[in-house]
């Protein structure tokens, strides 16, 4: 029987993970710092944020680049539900544009055909599907026509390169890039997601967003602002 997932799993794996169970971090401690700065060092970007899953890191970056009702997303129809079920997390409307049969990715050309059909389209999701990055350099083309932000979705693709050079998640094309580390996906770790960016405002609202809005470091001095208060609306608490 061919299994659905099947990853390599050796010794120093389960010893890796034995070493945190004992140290008793098992939420945000050091181990969370070290994966993020490893992932953005790796892909090229300035900041790397860890959450639960792919679809977490979909979902906050949504959140972050303030997409909301009234506007609308558009993906590749050949996906995962998640990278529509962002818009919806959001309360905007997703939409789909149609896949090259030759890389079954999103066609840049019916992407235009859909931007011209919708009413308001705030953001685009190209899924780079396989592994096999998507023409981002058209897609970023047709984004700025549009004033579209751009949020790759990378879950297949943490370790692919873009044709004309660079790592998958270095943010070139996109404002943010999410990956996923589910067991079915290239690297895993159980569960888990990231989002790599270069804008540090989106990086300090995705780190807010992932604590629910929580300010660490300011419980000694109540009422006492952090540079960064001002980039999270009171609706923006999960």
């Amino acid at each position: 029987m061919i299994p659905y997932g099947h990853h390599f799993i050796d010794e120093d794996d389960i010893q890796a993970v034995v070493e945190v169970l004992r140290d008793g971090s098992l939420t945000q401690g050091p181990k969370v710092s070290e994966f993020e700065n490893a992932i953005a060092s790796y892909v090229g970007a300035k900041y790397a944020v860890a959450v639960s899953s792919g679809t977490a890191a979909l979902h906050l970056a949504c959140l972050a680049a303030d997409i909301g009702p009234e506007d609308d997303v558009l993906t590749s129809a050949n996906t995962f539900v998640a990278s529509a079920n962002c818009a919806r997390y959001v309360g905007a409307r997703p939409a789909f544009a149609d896949i090259n049969p030759h890389t079954l990715n999103l066609d840049p050309d019916d992407l235009v055909d859909r931007c011209n059909a919708v009413k308001n389209v705030a953001a685009i999701v190209p899924v780079h599907f396989a592994g096999l990055p998507c023409d981002m350099s058209r897609i970023k083309e047709v984004a700025v026509g549009y004033g579209a932000i751009i949020i790759e979705d990378a879950s297949h693709a943490l370790g692919a390169q873009y044709e004309e050079g660079g790592m998958v998640g270095n943010c070139r094309y996109s404002a943010m890039t999410a990956f996923s580390f589910h067991p079915v996906k290239g690297i895993a770790a159980g569960e888990g997601g990231m989002i790599t960016t270069n804008d540090e405002h989106l990086f300090q609202r995705l780190l807010k967003l992932r604590s629910h809005g929580i300010c660490k470091g300011n419980f000694e001095f109540p009422g006492i602002s952090t540079p960064d208060d001002a980039l999270m609306k009171p609706d923006d608490a999960l």
